[in-house]
């Protein structure tokens, strides 16, 4: 039959190569981890590597760089996009946030922002408030691009506008570099205020 040729560990696999796995994805998680090191060899085989953080429960994938005495060329997995100012911005403020998380203490099991807290780490970057409406509308499509790239997970609590921030992030975003991104963007948002005040 066509299905004994199919991997017992093809649902982790074809996740893998959809974007990240979370630990709350749990049987995707489990058929990972009950499986990892054949889910490594078949990746290693195409010139891939896996990534898994238990600890933190998120898994990707990443392709490896050959040196190019190795002569080996492949095409690449994906393409690079880049990231707006505003989402790159707030991927960095929530990165630091939970940085903040990790080494406070906090009681909370999971690092969860509301949709306040992120408009109000956002604003301190723009100065000028003269439409708020419209200003909150533009916050909201860069919170809904940052959930699109799997740094947000929104939580289903009634009457509230809660988001959960996902671990992954740290692999994104190193926390020795953090400071220094944030500097930059910091000098960005100033650049574009004088600009305007002229």
């Amino acid at each position: 039959m066509e299905t004994d040729k199919i991997l017992k560990y093809a649902p982790a696999i074809i996740r893998l190569l959809q974007g990240a796995i979370h630990y709350d994805d749990k049987d995707i998680w489990e058929n990972l981890l009950s499986n990892q090191t054949s889910i490594e060899e078949y990746f290693e085989k195409i010139g891939i590597r896996v990534i898994i953080n238990e600890n933190d429960g998120y898994a990707f994938i990443e392709q490896k760089r050959f040196e190019e005495e190795n002569n080996i060329n492949l095409p690449r997995l994906t393409r690079k996009i880049p990231l707006s100012y505003d989402v790159t911005l707030l991927c960095v403020l929530l990165r630091e946030k939970l940085l903040q998380y990790d080494t406070g203490g906090s009681y909370s099991l999971r690092p969860i922002v509301t949709k306040e807290d992120i408009y109000e780490l956002l604003l301190q970057f723009f100065k000028e408030r003269t439409d708020e409406k419209k200003q909150r509308r533009k916050f909201d499509t860069v919170i809904n691009k940052v959930i699109e790239l799997g740094f947000l997970r929104p939580l289903e609590n009634p009457g509230k506008e809660e988001y959960e921030i996902r671990a992954i992030i740290k692999a994104i975003i190193k926390a020795e570099k953090l400071n220094e991104i944030k500097q930059r963007l910091q000098k960005h948002a100033e650049d574009i205020h004088a600009e305007k005040s002229i």
